[in-house]
């Protein structure tokens, strides 16, 4: 009987760098969501990591998606977004009525100034003949 080869051992795990943990500290974020996708599969929602690369063909079995200018995207991110481009658009809106508003009021102002000029021009045109007699 011929021996099976043996694979090699595996390397051991690399030690973690400076002082070990105290206990009851701060617990490292990996350890965290390590311990939430285990709570979220213990109660059957199974949190399932997909690599887009190889999502691509699902999106192709989709009649008519064309992804160079459609999305697919849970409801949150969908209502975050109008949210945000809904938002933005009011921002537009009243930024629109400012410029308005203040190119009026511009329009306004430079008359008063011309108005002024011409009342001070006239002013000083009659202090020079007040001072000519």
């Amino acid at each position: 009987m011929a021996k099976k080869p043996r694979s090699p051992p595996a390397p051991p795990a690399k030690r973690r760098r400076g002082r070990p943990p105290k206990p009851g500290g701060p617990i490292p974020h990996a350890e965290v969501q390590r311990a939430h996708r285990t709570r979220l599969a213990a109660a059957g929602k199974v949190v399932r990591l997909v690599d887009a690369a190889s999502a691509r063909p699902v999106l192709t079995s989709i009649p008519g998606f064309d992804p160079a200018t459609q999305l697919i995207c849970d409801r949150k991110t969908f209502k975050d977004m109008r949210d945000n481009l809904h938002n933005a658009l009011v921002k537009l809106e009243v930024r629109d009525q400012d410029v308005a508003r203040l190119e009026t009021r511009n329009a306004y102002l430079e008359r008063e100034l011309k108005l002024q000029e011409r009342h001070l021009t006239n002013s000083l045109k009659e202090v020079a003949l007040v001072q000519i007699k």
